[in-house]
């Protein structure tokens, strides 16, 4: 196994001292997988229900606004998956940009919309806004 699959699936379930642990060895935070484009914070935001781990990240220089080779955010995977609200805020709070638009013309709030753990949620109006 390589070490990027190694990285990336330590960013989908790992503890933000893990993670640190890795980029501390080097990981690269912002290289993006050959397949879909995705970078460790896309996989983060997607899987992982810690906000500490997305922080973490951020941290190292994670860039919040990158897009894979569909034109998603990771603001736009936690929106469409993540179950952990502070998942979502902890992304706004860094800048990640609500009014982004993927290629399929929709942004982070389109995707909350399939999200039932967002809905009736500070954090879905928070994406509302930031999508205005």
């Amino acid at each position: 196994m390589s070490r990027r699959r190694t990285f990336i699936e330590l960013v989908e379930t790992g503890t933000p001292q893990q993670i640190q642990a890795a980029i501390d060895q080097g990981e690269d935070v912002n290289a993006q997988d050959k397949l879909l484009g995705w970078t460790a914070l896309m996989y983060a935001a997607r899987f992982n229900k810690n906000p500490e781990v997305i922080t973490t990240l951020l941290k190292a220089n994670a860039d919040v606004n990158a897009k894979d080779t569909d034109g998603w955010t990771p603001l736009m995977w936690a929106a469409w998956k993540n179950q952990d609200l502070r998942v979502i805020t902890t992304l706004l709070k860094a800048g990640a940009d609500g009014k982004a638009k993927s290629n399929e013309g929709k942004t982070a709030f389109d995707y909350a919309q399939d999200n039932e753990s967002l809905q009736g949620t500070d954090a879905l109006k928070q994406l509302k806004e930031a999508s205005k």
